[in-house]
């Protein structure tokens, strides 16, 4: 019986339920498992455990006494290990590889093995779990030094190409990095502002992937796109049974499904206001509680959050809950916009112009003219809009796309507020104008170009001199008129 367990693996259909038992419990058996690096338990036919080794312990946060001669349900319940996906393949006895997390945060890869005797009956099932923190601290720890290069996200993993590794970067964007870095390291939560296209997202998940690495789960969270009803159940999940139409299984929010890594909120100036409070406890104490659950969880997650709105405006309008505002505004970083960046603009052009060639034949190039019109241009959708118009040329263009196959929005110039009030006309027709309404016209002009140019009224009051009371007043007055 010394070696019986080594027998499991070629003959089970010989071994009868008490011998199995009995060679699990071996001290032969239990000293090769104690041995190996990642954690392993069995499980017999009725979904007891017969087996746990120390790494096991150490990544469900129970001792060997505890976990031997537990049910699987009863693990669920009380291990440090999310156990809802694994309890669900072990009751549909199958093989799968799964990833979860455990309340401290760490990424553990699990392994279900169903082991079968000729008959294909299962005889036990074996479970490995494998700490991805192990590994990837054995690795940088071992790993020669280019292979840890600052911007390690491949090219082809970019957005909109703004971090991409060919680019240099402005003083100003380094020093957005910079920052992010080290608030998401110390775990301080991060607001990234700017306005639509500035590249937000992808600045995100490279903090993400210079801070967690990329083995560590980065969930992108669009805000504007959950429907009210559903923002709890999404955000938080539900166990099983808790509402009609829900899983058999329950499912995880998105919240767990970052555990260990990032949460992105995107465009959280879209939550519903009702919906507003739902994070403040989990923003507050770290914990998730689903829908149907007795208790709360612990959700180790890094939090970013990004905006293209005014949420300090939002704020004092009631658009936006104060609580929330100053939990997600621990470290502020503002994206600047593309316009007036025309060395940057260049570079981007050649990238988006290289990434087109690679999808079509012949290649396309850009004549003088039309470089000439792409560098003006002001970019009000950023980094996104000239991705959009290179990709339009690379469409309607042959070879070579001239100013003509510039879509019309390209070099549009607005006409000056007075050549508008003022179309064609006579001298005699001078005195008719009403000076008052003109200045009218043209404050409310000067502010709403300052608003779009700077993406906020707070920053255009800033910028022309004024209280963000009269640019707020004056723009309620141009839309009346």
């Amino acid at each position: 019986m010394r070696f019986r367990a080594l027998d499991i693996a070629h003959e089970p259909d010989d071994i009868a339920p008490g011998d199995l038992l009995a060679a699990l419990a071996e001290p032969a058996t239990l000293a090769l498992a104690d041995a190996m690096p990642d954690g392993l338990i069995a499980l017999d036919g009725t979904g007891v455990v017969v087996l746990a080794n120390r790494a096991a312990e150490s990544i469900h946060g129970l001792k060997r006494d505890d976990l031997v001669g537990s049910t699987m349900a009863e693990l669920a319940e009380t291990s440090a290990l999310d156990c809802s996906e694994l309890a669900d393949v072990f009751h549909n006895n199958r093989r799968d590889d799964l990833y979860a997390t455990t309340t401290d945060g760490r990424a553990i890869l699990i392994a279900v093995r169903p082991v079968r005797d000729r008959r294909r009956d299962t005889v036990f099932t074996q479970i490995v779990m494998r700490d991805l923190d192990v590994i990837d601290h054995q690795r940088n720890a071992g790993a020669p030094k280019p292979q840890l290069e600052r911007f390690r996200f491949r090219a082809g993993r970019l957005d909109d190409g703004l971090l991409h590794p060919g680019l240099a970067l402005s003083a100003e964007l380094e020093s957005v990095i910079a920052t992010g870095e080290r608030a998401l390291s110390r775990r301080a939560r991060i607001l990234l502002t700017g306005e639509s296209g500035t590249g937000k997202t992808e600045i995100a998940k490279h903090l993400h992937g210079l801070v967690c690495g990329d083995n560590r789960p980065f969930v992108h969270v669009n805000c504007g796109s959950i429907p009210e009803s559903l923002f709890e159940s999404e955000m938080f999940g539900y166990e099983r049974g808790s509402f009609t139409g829900a899983l058999q299984g329950g499912k995880k929010g998105l919240i767990e499904n970052a555990g260990g890594g990032t949460l992105f909120l995107d465009e959280v100036g879209e939550i519903p206001l009702m919906s507003q409070a739902k994070l403040l406890k989990f923003l507050e104490d770290g914990t998730v509680q689903r829908i149907g659950a007795a208790a709360a969880k612990r959700a180790d997650v890094r939090v970013i959050a990004a905006t293209n709105r005014d949420l300090d405006l939002m704020v004092r309008e009631g658009r936006f809950r104060r609580d929330l505002y100053f939990r997600l505004n621990v470290i502020a970083l503002d994206v600047p916009p593309l316009r007036g960046r025309q060395d940057l603009i260049r570079a981007l052009i050649d990238l988006f112009v290289g990434r087109a060639n690679a999808r079509r034949k012949p290649a396309m190039e850009l004549d003088d003219a039309c470089l000439e019109r792409l560098l003006e241009h002001d970019y009000p959708g950023n980094i996104r809009e000239l991705a959009n118009i290179v990709e339009h040329l690379s469409v309607v263009a042959e070879t070579r796309a001239g100013e003509a196959d510039l879509p019309p929005s390209v070099g549009d110039v607005a006409a000056p507020v007075f050549a508008r009030a003022l179309p064609g006309a006579a001298p005699r027709g001078f005195p008719h104008i009403s000076l008052k309404d003109e200045v009218r016209a043209y404050e409310s002009e000067l502010i709403g170009e300052a608003i779009r140019l700077l993406g906020s009224k707070r920053k255009a009051a800033d910028a022309l001199g004024v209280d963000i009371g009269t640019v707020v007043r004056k723009t309620r007055a141009g839309g009346r008129r």
